[in-house]
């Protein structure tokens, strides 16, 4: 089915954003179908009632299923709602989804700017396929995984403490470069949430960001520095690949990892 008249171009516009968003390195949980058998989360179908996932989206894209932007958007959004409905709030793929979901809509925002993309036309429910925005075992209730997610939100709301001292904040920058490609996830996405003035662009590349140490507020600071302590010190974070993080930052916590965003 090819797109409705008009809709050719925010088609081809969100088809792009979807490319982008698969390519992401942290964007891994959300690509294929959660195989909730293999994983034993028998209460998956349960919670999910229409699960979807950005490759079924692609596919989808491909053999022309959607007829307006309108639709995939529904679809893109499924797949965070799914994510941020089964994992317990505050996890890493809860956290992981909500900078996601913001991501996506600031960038499809441009579109709907741009473009009628269809939202009143009749096109039918774009939703039901077998995908899934992949979960931990971390559900609603806030089951323990066992998969290294955290078990709070990135801040604690109320806590009052000193503010950190320089050689803390510079072996909180040091130990980003410690952390795998799902750890540094979740470090960006709490900092996305609770503090995005403290993520900078790198120059003219607006995909590549970097985290000022010394703009993470104080609390946010001690959940943070705890849970990167906790997964470095405990040798659940293998060293990062080469191609993925570079020097980077400021601030007195040192010179720390750049990503890659798209």
């Amino acid at each position: 089915m090819p797109p409705a008249p008009g809709q050719e171009e925010p088609v081809k516009r969100i088809t792009k954003i979807v490319n982008s968003l698969l390519a992401n390195e942290d964007c891994a949980p959300f690509r294929e179908p959660v195989d909730w058998r293999g994983l034993e989360l028998f209460d998956y179908p349960q919670v999910i009632e229409t699960m979807m996932d950005l490759g079924t989206i692609k596919r989808r894209l491909e053999r022309g299923h959607y007829s307006t932007a309108h639709q995939v958007a529904e679809d893109i959004r499924l797949v965070w709602r799914n994510c941020m409905t089964y994992n317990a709030d505050g996890s890493d793929f809860w956290l992981l989804a909500k900078s996601y979901a913001r991501r996506f809509e600031d960038r499809y925002r441009k579109i709907r700017q741009e473009y009628d993309v269809g939202e009143t036309l009749d096109g039918g429910d774009a939703g039901g396929a077998s995908g899934g925005g992949h979960p931990s075992k971390a559900s609603r209730s806030g089951r323990s995984s066992g998969s290294g997610h955290a078990s709070s939100s990135p801040s604690a709301p109320g806590a009052s403490a000193p503010p950190p001292a320089l050689d803390a904040r510079a072996r909180f920058g040091s130990n980003l470069f410690l952390l795998g490609g799902t750890e540094l996830g979740h470090v960006l996405a709490a900092c996305e949430l609770e503090c995005p003035e403290a993520l900078e662009t790198c120059g003219n590349d607006r995909y590549k960001i970097e985290i000022n140490v010394d703009a993470i507020p104080t609390d946010v600071f001690a959940t943070l520095n705890t849970y990167v302590g906790q997964k470095v010190g405990s040798g659940g974070v293998g060293a990062a690949s080469p191609g993925s993080g570079e020097a980077g930052g400021s601030g007195s916590g040192g010179r720390n990892r750049k990503k890659q965003r798209k």
